[in-house]
This record gives structure tokens, sequence and C-alpha cells, in this order.
């Protein structure tokens, strides 16, 4: 069973020159559907290194949008320097919208190697605790804070890919863009 936990992060470093985005990949906060994935669970950081894709949308069958270069493993948190690839232009497109402000978001596609339930608190809804997991892979995701500023950059003519148009016009900004 593949699971995803997405985390909308302000990039914590980005390098133009490189194309690289060091960013909070994961974390040990509640996701949205209740669950916590403890990042000292990781158990296969060393393997996932060996072959480090990262996919725009978690989507296997595109080519990688780039490679993770760093992977360091904190007790609140996962951090990961992403190096755009620059032989397509969904790569290209993607790190300008990270570079620009308007992609934030990162999600992780890992497998549960074990889980415990977690007590609901407060408004949370209940769900469980990834105590132990293997990353597959993490993903450049479309949650962005403002999907206005998704527009603008379809309509300045920033983004060249176009099933990146597509997807954005059709799954995630519905009808705000014509």
């Amino acid at each position: 069973m593949k699971l995803h936990m997405s985390v909308d992060a302000t990039p914590l470093s980005i390098d133009t020159e490189n194309h690289t985005v060091r960013s909070v990949i994961s974390t040990s906060q509640v996701d949205r559907r209740g669950d916590v994935i403890l990042p000292a669970g990781l158990s296969n950081a060393a393997e996932y290194l060996k072959n480090p894709v990262v996919l725009w949308a978690h989507q296997r069958n595109v080519p990688p949008i780039g490679t993770c270069t760093k992977l360091e493993v904190l007790p609140d948190q996962i951090v990961a320097e992403t190096q755009f690839s620059q032989a397509t232009p969904l790569a290209r497109d993607l790190f300008r919208l990270y570079a620009e402000g308007t992609l934030r978001g990162w999600s992780i596609g890992f497998v549960p190697k074990s889980a415990r339930p977690r007590r609901r608190q407060r408004e949370e809804p209940a769900g469980l605790f990834f105590d132990s997991w293997e990353l597959l892979e993490y993903s450049a995701v479309p949650i962005p804070d403002n999907p206005q500023a998704l527009t603008l950059a379809i309509q300045k003519g920033q983004i060249e890919d176009s099933h990146l148009i597509d997807y954005l016009r059709r799954d995630v900004l519905g009808g705000l863009l014509k």
C-alpha cells in the first residue's frame, strides 16, 4: 500500500544558478487525515538516495522533474534539496514556479512498515502514527496558497509546457482560468 502526505512550506533556499530548491518535504505534524509520519521512522534513506527521483504530483508516467541531492532527517521534519532537471519544459517551468513563490507544496510517497492508532485531539481527525516507513519518492505538488498566482503565471506566458498548463487549468485552477 502506497500513501501520500503533503506539506505546504516556503522553500528554505533557492539557487537559481544550479536550479535547486531546499525545502521541508515532511513533518511530524498532524496531516489533514489525522495521521502523523515520524521523520525518524524513515527506514530506507540510503536506499532511496541510490535512485533519488523527484516527481510531479506522484505521476510515474512522466519523466522525473529532478533528483534529490541531499536528504536530512531531523527530529521534527525531513529537509530535501531538489535539483530540477533542465531537460524538459515541465521541470524548467516547475522550478520557475517554486523560485517565484507560486508553488510551495511537497508530498512524500511512502510505504508504511509500522503504524499504530492515534487518538483524536480537539478538532483533529483520528488517524495513525507511522512509526516506520519507506520513502518511494517525493513530489512537487500544486497546492498553492494562492491559486490566483498560478493564473497570472499562465496568463503571462511563464509556463511553456502544454501538459502542465492543461493540468493546472483542469485540476488546480478549475473555473478560475478560461
